[in-house]
């Protein structure tokens, strides 16, 4: 009888711990990660000594054990708060309290007043790392992360613009020629264009002519400049339109000067053979008179105050599948002059002009510099260290100067600029999309989660940036974690150590953000467990009461 009331009585004491186990889950069925709880029953054995040897005699009761099943996944729901995370997969949130690091799947993060990120209801922080705007960690050290640290963003200039667009192959048609016939009896053509560069400190008018050949193989010699797929001029024009001067501008040589057009011009072909054209009918006043085809594109900047501002680009046609692009001095909001341009020497230029070819098949064939005279003196364009058009620019505001790097595509690829026909009316610069780095101070308006755990800004100037990436520990086994309250865990000897990652790496599941995850506890479940916990423990008692009277009834048999 002994043996019956010790084992009702340990029964007892079980049923009463998973009792308490499933209140405990019950009670947590709505808390954000909790992982339920089960209680594991283990019998007891009592055994009889007798010389060396012992035997097992009977059942000595029961014994309980808990089971945390921390790594099964609860599913996950959205919310409204952008700061509620729940990882989808391995790993836990790493929080910390100011002195230990701890570990939670709950991702119910909101800010205390300072902006620091933290477990709603708890003294436990957010870990992680900063990164710059791009996303990428600036330090290996985990940090408290805090959203208001970057509540406002600085103005960026602009460094890189790129764009993609289509030059209207059917503008060459307006292209002044002179026919000739090459070495090898083609009918081949010289073509000119004409482009408006503005005035010099004169008050004359300026233009850039360009003269190409349609045998795109062909360099250009007009007794002064030598080897070039195009030789360009400065004309300086007065009010009234006459021709006051004309410079040869190729290379670093300045050439020809006088009102007409140079009176030959030799072209030879790939293959060595040359061909002499007469262009003394040709005058500078005639190409004037028929400019052909010329439109322009704003390149919307910023400098670095902030401030928006507009570079004028003008394309011209100046046949032979290529166009010359002429950069003017940069416009503010209001339309007013805001800065110079700088050649490649550094030196002030009101404009300053590229070559732009294309391939048969439209593709972008090579951009190069073109020189030109800018108010007496040879200026050349400039271009980044990649051989890109630059602009670089001098700003009247204070501002420090700007050198922005245009990425007009890949040569022999439609990725940028590209030349087809056009069907718009009137003929124009079809611009397909226009990107560039820089933008106007902002105030931070919210934030967001990234499913590789990057906490972003998004700013009152449209802009979204990087600012921590949220750490996510790992262990070789998360069941063998110390429960603490508040929804946190400690490593333990059993869980292993944290391997600290970043999401979706080393094995880290993904974040997803305005999530939670919900508890894994099973109301329904723990319910069905209570009936049967109550039911062992009521028989349990009926035990001890039956051996009690059993007892009684001994005793009085004794007396």
């Amino acid at each position: 009888m002994d043996a019956s009331l010790n084992s009702a009585a340990t029964a007892l004491n079980s049923q009463s711990k998973a009792l308490s186990t499933i209140s405990t889950n019950l009670a947590n069925s709505s808390t954000s990660g909790y992982k339920a709880v089960s209680t594991q029953f283990l019998d007891l054995l009592t055994s009889n000594s007798s010389g060396d040897s012992a035997t097992t005699t009977g059942t000595g009761g029961v014994s309980t054990a808990t089971r945390a099943n921390v790594n099964y996944q609860g599913s996950i729901v959205s919310t409204s708060s952008s700061l509620d995370m729940a990882i989808s997969g391995n790993g836990f949130f790493v929080v910390s309290d100011g002195t230990n690091s701890y570990y939670t799947r709950d991702g119910d993060f909101t800010t205390d007043s300072s902006g620091n990120v933290y477990l709603n209801g708890t003294n436990y922080y957010l870990k992680g790392w900063a990164t710059d705007s791009s996303g990428t960690v600036t330090s290996s050290s985990l940090s408290d992360i805090n959203v208001s640290s970057a509540s406002t963003l600085a103005a960026k200039a602009t460094t890189t613009y790129s764009l993609s667009a289509n030059l209207p192959a059917n503008g060459q048609s307006s292209v002044t020629t002179t026919s000739y016939t090459d070495a090898s009896g083609n009918a081949q053509t010289l073509n000119y264009s004409w482009v408006s560069t503005g005035t010099n400190v004169a008050g004359d008018n300026t233009y850039l002519v360009s003269v190409t050949s349609s045998d795109a193989s062909a360099t250009l010699d007009d007794g002064s400049t030598s080897g070039q797929s195009m030789l360009t001029y400065t004309v300086e024009t007065d009010s009234s339109g006459n021709i006051v001067s004309v410079t040869g501008t190729s290379g670093n040589s300045i050439g020809y000067a006088g009102s007409d057009l140079p009176t030959g011009i030799t072209v030879t072909d790939s293959s060595g053979n040359s061909t002499s054209v007469d262009t003394s009918s040709e005058t500078w006043s005639a190409v004037q008179a028929s400019t052909g085809f010329s439109t322009t594109s704003s390149f919307n900047i910023y400098d670095s105050k902030g401030n928006s501002e507009s570079v004028t680009g003008t394309w011209t046609a100046a046949g032979d599948n290529t166009w010359v692009l002429t950069m003017s001095s940069p416009l503010d909001s209001s339309g007013s002059t805001s800065g110079s341009l700088t050649d490649a020497s550094g030196a002030s230029a009101s404009t300053y002009s590229y070559e732009v070819s294309f391939n048969s098949d439209g593709t972008l064939k090579s951009i190069s510099a073109l020189s030109q005279m800018n108010d007496g003196s040879l200026s050349t364009a400039p271009t980044d260290s990649s051989g890109n058009p630059d602009l670089s620019i001098s700003w009247t505001d204070g501002s420090s100067n700007s050198s922005v790097s245009l990425n007009l595509g890949t040569a022999n690829s439609s990725s940028g600029l590209t030349q087809l026909s056009s069907t718009s009316s009137p003929t124009k610069v079809s611009t397909n999309s226009q990107t560039q780095n820089g933008y106007s101070s902002g105030t931070l308006k919210s934030v967001s989660v990234t499913s590789d755990g990057e906490i972003d800004g998004t700013y009152s100037n449209g802009q979204t940036i990087s600012l921590y990436k949220v750490a996510v520990a790992t262990f070789i086994n998360p069941d063998g974690l110390t429960s603490l309250s508040d929804n946190v865990y400690q490593a333990s000897s059993t869980s292993g150590t944290a391997n600290v990652t970043q999401a979706n790496t080393n094995g880290a599941g993904s974040i997803e953000g305005s999530s939670l995850e919900n508890s894994t506890v099973d109301t329904s479940n723990e319910v069905t467990k209570m009936v049967t916990s109550q039911q062992a423990y009521s028989s349990a008692s009926q035990v001890i009461s039956t051996t009690s009277k059993m007892f009684e009834q001994l005793v009085n048999v004794w007396s």
